[in-house]
């Protein structure tokens, strides 16, 4: 089947954010062209964790129910010291977007099944063996020179998007730089399967001066380990087949277990000077990437598809001014950043190979644990990041709730909230609110034509939507991605002139 010769979107990599950008924009009915230079999806397991946010926006794809199924879903993140004190817990159970805060998952089975799904939309074009060899924009659109297996050939998009990894090509064609830093420590990271491996810790982080270490429990039998290499040690003596069966023994017994990949990573903690130029946009790792020890390289790339999504659907269906996609870089690059601070920030608690600071780390956490009201204080702040998703700055209204993504709780009938808001704009009608005559004619209303909704219909009150939210009259607009546009009440028509994009 030949590359078609023009497009809307244009999408470079057909990794998971690749993926998921492309099923969202398909959902939206947006020509698209997908192109992965490789012939198929990777077969390593690389992302193992895929939070409630991310499987918010499968859901919104309409894929959740077949992610899922390839999950283990919720697990509890245990820490402990060298000598086997407990020091903290993050309980990744909850469920505030409709789905467990974090799940172990394998990422050649979700690719699998996104690039499945991906065939149900007509209009999405996916081509592996296909390598983007140059580009150039100008006011009108974008102009691509791909490499296929029938040769070289030239396609025209309005927009591209790259999600080509953090040796990304459009990034450093747009002499883009990356901004942070590539972190000193590197790990050994194994994936197994062992037969009857249930009396293993779920998931486990070993905080051992002598070498941090950790494990994950991954579906289907499988597990992962990592070990950081310690100062002097060559990738070559941790690869060896006998030192990994020294470092399995401390935890299991090694004839039990099959390795099936192992390697030795580094990590970075870097973000994109910026998001977009023109009409070019980065998204996945060729705009940040993470450490992995909060589980959010992958995450923060599907939110980056969730956010662009829409924006470039309603752009280009005039809809919505395209200006609106300026947004991208301002909401998505902050976020990010914090993203990326967060998981650095709980390194730090896990890698101090200093036999003082790690001392000092274990008696900060034992003097926590001896007070019950410190210890429900950590417990609630750990992993608020992911229970209260805000962004800094963007297209909302900041001083009316604006900027935060409402919850999202299963109703009474077993469903959940989003399936019944619809995929675009949303008013959330609170306390019996109606929009009034000058909401209801206003420009910006009428252009976004939002769904409205009664949440009194759906047996909820505002604390379930934001727990700060008052329960006076008032109407929450939404956005696609859920996120708060404004809180408006009254003949609120000043605020709304405010947020035309």
């Amino acid at each position: 089947m030949s590359t078609p010769l023009s497009t809307q979107v244009l999408i470079i990599g057909a990794g998971p954010v690749g993926l998921s950008l492309a099923k969202l924009l398909g959902v939206e009915g947006v020509d698209t062209v997908l192109v992965e230079r490789h012939p198929g999806c990777v077969p390593e397991p690389r992302a193992i964790g895929l939070d409630g946010e991310s499987m918010r926006t499968y859901q919104a794809a309409g894929v959740a129910a077949a992610v899922a199924a390839d999950m283990n879903e919720g697990f509890v993140s245990e820490y402990f010291s060298g000598d086997g004190t407990f020091l903290f817990r993050t309980d990744l159970r909850d469920r505030p977007f409709g789905y467990c805060m974090q799940n172990a998952f394998d990422q050649p089975r979700l690719e699998r099944t996104l690039l499945e799904h991906l065939g149900h939309e007509p209009s999405v074009s996916v081509r592996h063996n296909t390598t983007l060899l140059d580009f150039e924009q100008d006011v009108a659109g974008v102009t691509a020179r791909l490499e296929t297996p029938d040769g070289q050939t030239t396609l025209k998009a309005d927009f591209l998007v790259a999600c080509d990894g953090g040796r990304s090509s459009v990034r450093t064609a747009l002499n883009i730089p990356m901004q942070g830093d590539r972190l000193p420590q590197k790990w050994l990271v194994i994936d197994t399967v062992e037969e009857g491996d249930h009396d293993l810790p779920e998931c486990r982080f070993y905080c051992d001066p002598a070498r941090p270490a950790m494990t994950l429990r991954r579906p289907y039998g499988e597990r992962r380990w990592e070990w950081m290499l310690m100062p002097g040690e060559t990738d070559e003596a941790l690869l060896d087949d006998a030192r990994i069966r020294e470092l399995l023994g401390a935890h299991t017994d090694p004839d039990r277990v099959r390795v099936y990949r192992k390697c030795v990573y580094g990590f970075s903690a870097v973000v994109a000077e910026r998001f977009s130029e023109g009409r070019v946009f980065l998204a996945g790792d060729a705009a940040h990437m993470t450490p992995p020890f909060a589980g959010q390289g992958l995450n923060s790339g599907v939110r980056d598809a969730r956010n662009l999504a829409w924006k470039l659907a309603w752009v280009l269906d005039e809809r919505l001014p395209a200006t609106v996609l300026d947004s991208y870089d301002t909401e998505r690059r902050e976020h990010a950043r914090r993203m990326v601070n967060l998981a650095v920030g709980l390194g730090d608690r896990i890698q101090p190979i200093d036999a003082t600071a790690a001392a000092e780390r274990d008696a900060y956490f034992a003097a926590i644990n001896a007070d019950d009201a410190a210890r429900a204080k950590y417990d609630q702040q750990s992993g608020r990041e992911l229970r209260d998703v805000r962004l800094a700055d963007g297209w909302f209204d900041a001083a009316a709730f604006g900027g935060r993504m409402i919850l999202q709780p299963a109703l009474a009938d077993g469903s959940l909230l989003d399936d019944h808001l619809g995929p675009d704009f949303v008013a959330l009608a609170i306390g019996g609110a109606t929009p009034s005559d000058a909401m209801a004619n206003h420009p910006l209303w009428q252009q976004l034509s939002p769904k409205l909704v009664d949440i009194d219909a759906l047996k909820l009150n505002a604390q379930d939507l934001l727990p700060a939210l008052p329960d006076e009259p008032a109407i929450l607009l939404l956005r696609p991605d859920r996120i708060v546009l404004a809180r408006l009440d009254g003949a609120d028509s000043d605020r709304l002139d405010r947020l035309r994009p």
